[in-house]
């Protein structure tokens, strides 16, 4: 009988280098899509606590409104952030869920609800204020000097802009100085601080 002879053949080291060059081109040009998408998620998670401060502020309103009592305010007017973050506290938000939804990726808010520290700029909108007034976005964008947004948290990727009536969305840097078109009312009042 024959011998059957078995030829191992293995890559040489050009060919590995070869394929290995290959995979980080391909890696290279997959980085960009993966951190759109993870930025695109992060606002998205976002834009969902900016809502539940709107419902938060709603719903406190409404009990004032309701109940009569003037010692608490849903819609910041002219108090302080600080006043504003306290009464949503006192209305039964826990203060650690309350840091969260002021947060956001890089911007995280302190336990003494500084409007410095917060993820959003609050605007001061009073209970007969229509429904499109403009009244939180995030903190890389400011309604009053709509200029390309800039710093923390999501720096010129984008902001997100929610009105009193609770609509609000996801917007693009080079949408920040075309407010008539994309917000409606531009009349906004001063930010709370």
């Amino acid at each position: 009988m024959k011998a059957i002879k078995r030829s191992l053949r293995a890559f040489t080291l050009i060919e590995l280098l070869v394929v290995i060059s290959i995979i980080a081109i391909l890696a290279s040009l997959a980085i960009p899509a993966v951190t759109g998408a993870l930025t695109r998620g992060q606002m998205t998670g976002t834009l969902n606590n900016a809502r539940q401060l709107v419902i938060a502020s709603q719903t406190v309103a409404l009990d004032a409104y309701t109940t009569g009592d003037t010692n608490i305010a849903g819609w910041p007017g002219s108090n302080s952030f600080n006043k504003w973050a306290n009464d949503l506290t006192n209305a039964g938000i826990s203060v650690p869920d309350l840091r969260k939804m002021l947060s956001a990726p890089g911007k995280i808010a302190d336990t003494n609800f500084s409007a410095t520290s917060a993820a959003f700029n609050v605007y001061g909108v009073i209970d007969s204020d229509p429904g499109d007034m403009i009244f939180i976005t995030t903190a890389n964008w400011d309604a009053e000097n709509p200029a390309t947004p800039t710093g923390e948290p999501f720096q010129d990727k984008g902001f997100i802009v929610f009105r009193k009536g609770g609509d609000g969305g996801i917007y693009r840097a080079a949408q920040a100085t075309n407010t008539g078109a994309f917000f409606g009312n531009t009349n906004v009042k001063a930010k709370i601080k």
